[in-house]
């Protein structure tokens, strides 16, 4: 008998059964899905103005400003400056008031214009030039030159002789990671 739990029929079947088993409780809890929403059709799909249906008073207009949306004034932030058919255009910052406004500090040793000019020139100093551009020391010879003996220069390793190039040929016997060709 325990040969016949553990034998591949058996094991195979039993775990056929439990699948199926899996898949129709699945199947049965799934039936009781809600449908879809679909909105009243007394109501328009695009309004400008959004509506609160709660009667609770507690929705997010009580939220964001102490006292409900009705208590504030017809300049409420953020408001639309600009809409488009693509495009709407919102401003969060509500404009300050000119009390509210003050000037930029003017920094030390800085005198402030009464009416500045709109094409106000500046004073230029004719004692101050720019610096002379300095040319690159040359610390040895252009990069890619050769000499007498065959070698080449390079910036950063000096001169260098070509050698010989040292190459062999590799087969993919035994390894399968082995790499094959030619390398060198």
């Amino acid at each position: 008998m325990k040969k016949f739990f553990t034998s591949k029929p058996f094991v195979i079947s039993a775990l056929a059964v439990l699948c199926i088993g899996i898949v129709a409780a699945c199947l049965i809890w799934g039936r009781d899905k809600p449908s879809e929403f679909t909105p009243d059709p007394q109501e328009s799909q695009t309004t400008d103005e959004w509506k609160d249906n709660s009667s609770s008073g507690n929705g997010a207009e009580s939220w964001n400003t102490p006292g409900g949306a009705e208590n504030q004034p017809d300049e409420a932030y953020p408001k639309v400056v600009e809409e488009t058919e693509d495009e709407v255009v919102v401003d969060f910052t509500a404009p300050k008031s000119p009390d509210e406004a003050e000037p930029p500090e003017i920094p030390e040793g800085k005198t402030e214009i009464a009416d500045p000019e709109p094409d106000h020139t500046p004073n230029i100093d004719p004692s101050v030039t720019a610096p002379e551009p300095e040319a690159p020391a040359s610390s040895g010879p252009a990069p890619g030159s050769t000499n007498n003996n065959g070698e080449f220069y390079d910036p950063v390793f000096g001169w260098v002789k070509p050698g010989t190039v040292q190459q062999q040929e590799i087969d993919n016997e035994g390894d399968p990671n082995k790499m094959v060709g030619n390398m060198g």
